[in-house]
């Protein structure tokens, strides 16, 4: 079956797409985040603090499954190009530019290593609380 391919310009302006969704999304996610903590830091209330932070926690975790969509779209749509469009030299340009190999990738460190890294916060928060509760 011989399928047709759409044009380079139309893998990349997907490309470019995702990637603004994916930094659209990453500042909403960090200026919730960053309203959360402070809520949580100004608050005297013990309750309150603990179900912010619970929000916080929720919040978080739909971040990370937005995020990790976002990254697996990005990823697959970028292989799919440089498979077929391999004479890009604008993507050799950028490929050629990475840190050595094994380093992450921005969109890698976007993504899911700051989306844990808040994940990994709100469970301390969560887990101080609960310490304090007992």
């Amino acid at each position: 079956m011989n399928e047709q391919l759409p044009e380079p310009i139309k893998f990349r302006e997907r490309i470019i797409r995702e990637d603004d969704l994916l930094n659209s999304r990453t500042t909403v996610f960090l200026i919730t985040n960053g309203l959360l903590l402070t809520t949580v830091g100004i608050t005297g209330d013990e309750l309150f603090r603990m179900l912010i932070s619970v929000l916080g926690f929720l919040v978080t975790i739909s971040w990370v499954i937005f995020s990790w969509q976002n990254w697996k779209v990005i990823k697959n749509l970028t292989i799919e190009y440089r498979k077929h469009y391999k004479s890009d030299y604008i993507e050799e340009i950028v490929q050629n530019s990475m840190f050595k190999p094994g380093w992450r990738r921005p969109t890698d460190l976007i993504a899911k290593v700051l989306p844990m890294v808040f994940l990994l916060t709100w469970i301390a928060v969560l887990v101080g609380y609960g310490w304090r509760l007992t």
